[in-house]
């Protein structure tokens, strides 16, 4: 009664609504569909929960931190097994719920239906952001005969250590107790009975943004009991606002890649938002990343383009990160990456008055961009490896890049919108001069200069040596419209011709010998990378190409998730042998929400402004 009172007492205080009702050896995982913005756990497909546990820091500059982990079981009699030792298990991981089924166990005759979560709201932050992983576990006892059993769960010393801390909690709406290290749960059902409990574990960080409403793990767990039904009625809605194509594998695939777009955004107590690319906001990484923030989270999207508005150069650059800061003056797709996203909110939300108090800054940006024509050629020039995406040392001779210079041309196209939507006619002559000489530019022949090879664009080196690899990043200039009809088809076919592997198209085609720095088949030298892979079939669903460009995105996650068997979003995959490699969780991989969003439910929406946009009648599609 005193826990019903205490329960009772502090939903009142909180002016809310009580309603019933990563040291070592590395781990392969095996998947982290239950996730929001403070929490991201492994719930394995062996039926086990849960693996590892791990906590979005407050700290800025910080990546996810392990909190150990914690194994559910049963005991009768002296014989205990985890939940993997049912003799029949369904396990459902759909993200955001995790929904299995556990019966013909060795120890006992009752079944088990477990259904965990983390809280998510559609546009609202503050419950997306609650460290709590809530379990609801329903004992059946479908037999004529009484059963009595304990419900077992076992931490590791890494989350006992954490609780001892007060930095995480874990509780129960029934009796517990705990015994040699492992908290229990006495369960007593009588013949056909069923019961349903409640299991809480709730995680607290001084740095995160909770910090500001509660003051300690115990406030945190209370909330969530007594919240629980709300917390799940929004999860709920959250799920149902995921688009469904049909396709069972494409829509298994769109959930798992999202996953890492929620965990990697992170808020703190002084109140920053970011969505990580490794632990910083960048415009490259996060334009991908965000397609998911745009559409679920609008107020989010639009803190982080007011964010990098505040954080801009008087020169006018955009940063390479924020929060923390780290500058490069020598990219350039980070501004043109920063016009983009702050365009397409515009176009979703057709927020006039925030592009008025943007446009100086959106100006200042694309401005910034043309002086980086430093030889009046119309294309800007990349000075180091930092040009683009590619940094890599193997191409710091570089000049101008296919993909650098067709982001410009995007970038351009849609301030000439957006010069149109604010009625600047002197800017919208600057950029409709500077989109023309641009586009002229490009598409020369590479021996009169240009980047065209009469298949697709090439790198040019500052020597103006043509380096004639093959670029998967060039379909970015498809996916904007500034590339003619005629050469996006060319370009789609060398890519299918050249590039195509087992596990997708090769960024870089043919590799380059391991003196380039890397070996053939990984990173920047001919590596699968699922985000520009995404990329590629989305600017071929803009071509009529849907049925192509599903199989591609099947064949990468299907190498990715599914062969790996770590059902993880891996940063690239090699793509001679299928292995993953680099960084797991990669943010910019939930760009696939972007393409199912915008390129299959919704299409002809975004990001094309092609039937908007035209200079005296002269390009409405350029051929």
């Amino acid at each position: 009664m005193m826990r019903i009172f205490l329960l009772i007492t502090f939903c009142l205080l909180m002016k809310i609504e009580c309603q019933a009702g990563v040291p070592g050896e590395k781990k392969i995982p095996d998947g982290y569909p239950v996730a929001n913005f403070a929490l991201t756990v492994n719930a394995s497909a062996t039926g086990d929960l849960y693996g590892d546990i791990m906590q979005n820091p407050g700290k800025l500059g910080d990546w996810l931190s392990g909190r150990g982990n914690i194994l559910f079981g049963v005991e009768k009699d002296g014989r205990n097994h985890l939940l993997s030792g049912f003799g029949k298990k369904t396990v459902q991981r759909r993200f955001p719920f995790v929904k299995n089924t556990y019966s013909a166990s060795p120890s006992i005759n009752s079944t088990l239906v477990v259904e965990t979560f983390c809280p998510l709201g559609i546009n609202d932050p503050e419950t997306s952001s609650l460290p709590l992983l809530m379990l609801e576990v329903t004992c059946t006892n479908s037999t004529s005969a009484d059963e009595t059993f304990t419900l077992t769960a076992h931490p590791d010393e890494v989350l006992t250590e954490n609780c001892r801390k007060g930095l995480c909690r874990i509780d129960a709406d029934v009796e517990t107790r705990w015994v040699d290290g492992n908290w229990q749960i006495p369960v007593s059902l009588k013949a056909g009975e069923k019961k349903q409990l409640r299991i809480l574990l709730a995680f607290y960080d001084s740095e995160w943004a909770t910090a500001n409403q509660f003051r300690n793990v115990d406030e945190l767990s209370v909330y969530g009991f007594c919240t629980w039904s709300v917390l799940k009625d929004k999860t709920i809605c959250f799920e149902e606002a995921i688009p469904v194509m049909g396709d069972e594998e494409l829509d298994t695939y769109l959930r798992w890649y999202m996953i890492p777009g929620i965990s990697l955004t992170k808020r703190t107590r002084k109140g920053d938002v970011l969505t990580m690319g490794y632990c910083e906001l960048n415009q490259r990484d996060s334009y991908w990343t965000s397609w998911l923030h745009l559409v679920l989270f609008k107020d989010t999207e639009q803190q982080m383009i007011e964010e990098s508005i505040h954080y801009q150069q008087p020169s006018g650059k955009i940063p390479t990160t924020i929060l923390p800061l780290i500058e490069r003056n020598d990219d350039l797709d980070i501004n043109a990456f920063f016009i983009l996203r702050a365009t397409r909110f515009y176009q979703y939300y057709h927020n006039r008055d925030g592009l008025d108090a943007w446009w100086p800054a959106l100006r200042k940006a694309m401005d910034w961009l043309i002086g980086r024509d430093d030889t009046n050629s119309g294309l800007p020039a990349q000075i180091s490896f930092w040009g683009d995406w590619k940094d890599v040392k193997g191409v710091e001779g570089r000049k101008y890049s296919p993909f650098s210079c067709l982001i410009y041309l995007a970038a351009l196209r849609q301030m000439i919108y957006l010069s149109k939507e604010c009625e600047d006619s002197e800017s919208l002559r600057k950029y409709e001069t500077a989109y023309r000489k641009g586009y002229d530019s490009v598409n020369k022949p590479t021996g009169k200069g240009g980047l065209w090879n009469g298949e697709y664009y090439c790198q040019i080196w500052r020597d103006g040596t043509v380096n004639d690899k093959l670029l998967q990043d060039q379909t970015i200039g498809i996916l904007f419209d500034v590339v003619p009809e005629d050469r996006a088809e060319k370009i789609i076919e060398a890519l299918n011709k050249k590039s195509l592997t087992k596990y997708g198209i090769c960024e870089t085609s043919p590799y380059y010998p391991a003196s380039f720095g890397y070996a053939p088949a990984t990173y920047h030298n001919g590596a699968v990378w699922p985000w520009v892979s995404f990329m590629d079939c989305w600017s071929r669903i803009r071509m009529g190409r849907s049925a192509e460009a599903i199989d591609l995105i099947k064949r990468v996650a299907h190498a990715d998730l599914v062969d790996s068997g770590d059902w993880s979003p891996n940063e690239h995959i090699n793509s001679l042998t299928g292995e993953n490699l680099g960084f797991q969780l990669q943010g910019w991989n939930a760009g696939l929400f972007g393409l199912v969003w915008f390129g299959l439910v919704h299409p002809g929406i975004l990001p094309d402004n092609s039937k908007k946009v035209g200079v005296n009648g002269t390009y409405k599609r350029d051929k």
